[in-house]
C-alpha cells in the first residue's frame, strides 16, 4: 500500500515539474507544438546552398538532404549528433567551406 502511495506521488510530482519548465520556457513549448514551418539557412559544400522552408521538428540532416546532398569529395568534421538535433527558426546551418 505505501508503495503505491509513493509511485503516484512520484508521478504526480513528475508531472507537476514539466508543467513548470514548461510554463517557464515558453520558447521551448512553442518549437516542440509549433505545426508551422520553419524557415532555415544551409552553408558549405552542398549542392544547393541557400534558404529552405521545412517542417517544425525537422534536423540538420534532413536540410541536407533537401539542399541536395553534399558536394562530391566532401568531408564534413561535424558530429552526427549535430546534425540530429531539431532545427529553429532563422537558424543558420554552416557546413564549413565550400
Amino acid at each position: 500500500m505505501a508503495v503505491d502511495w509513493i509511485r503516484r506521488f512520484v508521478l504526480v510530482s513528475i508531472l507537476f515539474a514539466g508543467f513548470y519548465y514548461l510554463k517557464e520556457n515558453p520558447d521551448l513549448r512553442k518549437r516542440i507544438y509549433s505545426e508551422e514551418p520553419i524557415r532555415v539557412k544551409i552553408e558549405g559544400p552542398v549542392l544547393n546552398p541557400g534558404f529552405y522552408s521545412l517542417d517544425a521538428g525537422s534536423n540538420g540532416k534532413d536540410l541536407i538532404e533537401i539542399a541536395g546532398g553534399y558536394l562530391p569529395g566532401t568531408q564534413i568534421k561535424m558530429e552526427d549528433s549535430i546534425l540530429e538535433q531539431p532545427l529553429e527558426d532563422g537558424q543558420v546551418l554552416n557546413l564549413g567551406k565550400r
